[in-house]
């Protein structure tokens, strides 16, 4: 360590003291001895501290511990919708209590707070992955559809009691980081990635770093205009892009074309795949529509960002096969160049990894490097 930092042996032992009593390292024997007294070995003890990391889908929440090794050692999952905008999730309701899906979010990371003390691991913090924006302030917006927790913070999702520092991140900023250390980062740092939940939403790296912009608003595709009659009306439920990619636009627009469906069910752009590759005639048509729309939103970041790859994450990945090739026989000739298009390397995990990855960088007073 001396070689490799320039530092003084008493300034390495100092640190190296400090890491030893916190237990982020620990002896693991001695390096042989050339004369005099011998290096010691000291190993990485990623195992013994952990954060929360919670992801927010369309149909509930994944609340996972991840250890320093990018470990996932405990996952759940929560069963919960969040409502429309109705003023702020966590003010107290009429009958005193709060909304439902905040109730389910604080009980989720108390327990998961919980397991870990119990295993010796502490927390250190948690990290929440939202389809929101998260403004340089913390406080989050969402659409109309789903904005429920517009305007809160993430202490406001957490236990008044709690002391555990919380950090809220973009899901697709979120899937960015993942990749940047986990995943495609580590062959360029230019790239974008692409997930679909509840709309279309992009995480951007430029030069091996995060890009959100003057607002944290970088990669909202979904606000993209698609054509002359964009420009005469508004979208407040999302974007002119967001409003025919969401779930409930795709469910009416296939209720509104025939396709079976019970009449409670939602439709999400995975499951019009599955039925267009089952030889659905009316998904088939649907999916043609909305690759179209999708190679649309790739056109666009790759004009402006001229990234290396596209990578492709939840809501996509699943037909990676299908998708892939209808996107790039769509761009080619039509951009510049076409990037290599490829799935996120951690798949369904990438954005826990990437929320872990933030929260930990966020409060931690040590370098933290990812496995």
């Amino acid at each position: 360590m001396v070689a490799q930092t320039g530092l003084s042996s008493a300034t390495v032992n100092r640190l190296t003291a400090a890491l030893i009593a916190d237990r982020y390292v620990m002896q693991d024997g001695v390096a042989p001895s050339t004369g005099g007294r011998p290096s010691i070995v000291l190993r990485y003890t990623g195992a013994y501290r952990v954060i929360v990391a919670v992801k927010v889908e369309p149909g509930g929440f994944i609340g996972a511990l991840v250890d320093f090794d990018g470990q996932i050692i405990e996952r759940i999952r929560v069963d919960v919708k969040l409502a429309p905008a109705q003023g702020l999730a966590g003010e107290t309701m009429a009958d005193g209590e709060i909304s439902e899906p905040t109730r389910q979010m604080r009980h989720l990371i108390r327990s998961l707070v919980t397991l870990a003390t119990k295993r010796g691991t502490p927390c250190l913090a948690v990290g929440i992955a939202v389809p929101y924006t998260v403004h340089p302030d913390g406080r989050m917006s969402g659409t109309a559809d789903d904005g429920e927790w517009t305007g809160l913070t993430g202490s406001d999702l957490i236990d008044t009691d709690f002391e555990i520092p919380i950090f809220v991140e973009n899901d697709a900023n979120a899937l960015a980081v993942g990749e940047l250390h986990h995943g495609v980062g580590r062959i360029t740092p230019h790239f974008a990635v692409l997930l679909l939940a509840r709309g279309l939403g992009a995480g951007v790296v430029t030069n091996g770093a995060l890009y959100r912009g003057s607002r944290s608003a970088a990669g909202e595709v979904g606000y993209l205009l698609l054509g002359e009659s964009s420009l005469t009306q508004t979208y407040p439920r999302g974007g002119d892009l967001e409003t025919r990619l969401g779930v409930e636009a795709l469910t009416a627009e296939a209720r509104r074309r025939g396709l079976d469906l019970a009449a409670t069910e939602s439709v999400t752009v995975s499951e019009i795949l599955s039925r267009a590759r089952a030889g659905n005639s009316i998904a088939a048509a649907m999916s043609e529509e909305v690759l179209d729309y999708v190679a649309r939103a790739v056109a666009a970041i790759c004009s402006v960002l001229d990234p290396e790859y596209i990578v492709l994450g939840e809501g996509l990945d699943e037909h990676a096969d299908f998708i892939i090739p209808a996107l790039e026989a769509r761009l080619d000739g039509r951009i510049f160049r076409v990037p290599t298009i490829r799935t996120a390397a951690l798949r369904e995990d990438a954005v826990l990894l990437g929320t872990a990855e933030m929260a930990i960088r966020s409060v931690s007073h040590f370098t933290y490097f990812a496995n």
